[in-house]
């Protein structure tokens, strides 16, 4: 396994149980080795449809790590969303993607709303 900090971890376990890990620096690295092996999880940023916008694209991420074997089907998801102008970075655009509590869809930046005539409506 590779830690995020950048340490080489090594995981010894007997079926689903944890025997040892090495190789980290920090408490951080037991803790990454020991959620990978148990249950691995990822970020996801991705982008949205925006209207009435200056950019056609509105970064957005989850808020918290999904199961990894889910992120695929959150981005499906998360791409059938279409925002509306004005958003405010932070703003949820989607409540618990996939049913998973807490897994809220946000802005990651804000875009104002352009004018009928600046978009050509």
């Amino acid at each position: 396994l590779g830690c995020p900090m950048g340490c080489p971890l090594e995981l010894v376990h007997e079926g689903d149980r944890i025997v040892e890990v090495t190789g980290h620096r920090c408490s951080r690295g037991a803790k990454y080795a020991r959620q990978e092996f148990t249950a691995p999880q990822r970020s996801l940023s991705t982008t949205v449809a925006i209207r009435g916008a200056r950019w056609t694209r509105l970064p957005v991420k989850v808020s918290v790590p999904l199961p990894k074997e889910r992120v695929m089907e959150a981005a499906r998801a998360i791409h059938q969303v279409q925002a509306e102008a004005p958003v405010a970075l932070g703003q949820v655009l989607l409540q618990d993607v996939l049913g998973l509590p807490g897994a809220n869809v946000v802005a990651t930046r804000s875009m104002e709303r352009l004018s009928d005539a600046q978009t050509g409506s």
